[in-house]
């Protein structure tokens, strides 16, 4: 019952995620809505026996974990509820486990403590797993934060109007330069990859038809600087 799965996000970062507080989101895991989980470290579990069951065996078996990923009871979230500055103590913790088998977790403390179990909860450490977010996010149409390709290409869009020219009519005007900066932009910009489209023909043909007033000696020198090395330095 050791998690494996490091595909999750803890609650905090998907209080941002999803524009929401903690309450917010736990209210969601009591209601049904979503899974939330937690890791315990060094705890017995034992299987609640269902009300009216025959108990196949006389002493319910109490297996050892080193580590392990449950999925506390909606009275157990509730009482998390308003408390995520502290740590929740609690002698037993209701959950279920991946197979919704309700479960009941304790540990062992030492006769110093004068208790036999006491587990202490930091409700922050509460998290949900990536394919319920996803499905969650599907579900209800919500629409999931830009990736880092989406905001790097948003980055560049907007880094690029900003590298201003001089205007026609300045002293230091350079119109060769203003076209091959404009070609650019053009064909290689969105493609981001070496190909036809960003080769010297194409170039050149862009040229043709977007400033028909330039000489081929000026269209063979845009073409040479625009064009992108087909050598990976």
């Amino acid at each position: 019952m050791t998690t494996q799965d490091t595909q999750h996000l803890p609650l905090e970062a998907l209080c941002k995620r999803w524009q929401k507080d903690a309450d917010q989101i736990v209210e969601l895991a009591i209601a049904g809505k979503l899974e939330l989980w937690i890791e315990f470290t060094d705890v017995f579990l034992q299987k609640v026996e269902k009300p009216g069951a025959v108990r196949k065996k006389k002493v319910p078996v109490v297996e050892f974990h080193n580590l392990v990923a449950l999925k506390p009871l909606p009275e157990v979230l509730g009482q998390l509820q308003g408390r995520f500055d502290r740590l929740v103590i609690a002698a037993e913790v209701s959950c279920l486990d991946a197979k919704n088998t309700p479960i009941t977790v304790t540990n062992s403390v030492g006769e110093e403590w004068g208790e036999s179990s006491m587990i202490g909860i930091n409700p922050l450490s509460l998290f949900a797993r990536l394919d319920d977010v996803l499905r969650f996010e599907r579900k209800n149409k919500m629409t999931p934060p830009p990736g880092p390709q989406a905001v790097s290409a948003a980055a560049k869009t907007e880094i690029l109007p900003a590298a201003t020219l001089n205007p026609q009519g300045h002293p230091c005007f350079a119109e060769e330069l203003h076209v091959a900066l404009t070609c650019w932009q053009s064909l290689c910009l969105p493609e981001q990859t070496i190909g036809p489209a960003t080769g010297k023909a194409a170039i050149l043909q862009w040229l043709r038809e977007n400033h028909p007033e330039l000489s081929n000696a000026a269209a063979e020198r845009i073409a040479l600087v625009v064009a992108p090395s087909k050598k990976r330095r």
